[in-house]
C-alpha cells in the first residue's frame, strides 16, 4: 500500500471534507482518505491506495460530488 497526496480547492467546511472523503473512497483500490482542511485556501488530501492514482480519475470522482478541483 502507498500514500498519494493531492491539493484540492473548494472545501469550505467539515461537510465538504466528508463529501471529498466519500467521493475518493469510491475509487477502486483506495483504502482510506484523510483531509487536512484549509477553509481559506487549498486543502491537502492524502489517499492510502494499492496503486498509483491518475489525476483524471481523482477529478472525475470529485466532479460527481461537488465543485472541488485538483490544483
Amino acid at each position: 500500500m502507498s500514500q498519494e497526496t493531492f491539493s484540492v480547492d473548494g472545501l469550505h467546511c467539515r461537510g465538504c471534507v466528508g463529501t471529498v472523503e466519500h467521493a475518493l473512497s469510491t475509487i477502486p483500490d483506495v483504502h482510506s482518505v484523510q483531509v487536512e482542511l484549509d477553509v481559506n485556501g487549498v486543502s491537502r488530501v492524502t489517499v492510502d491506495t494499492d496503486r498509483h492514482l491518475v489525476d483524471t480519475e481523482v477529478q472525475q470522482a470529485l466532479d460527481k460530488e461537488g465543485n472541488f478541483h485538483l490544483v
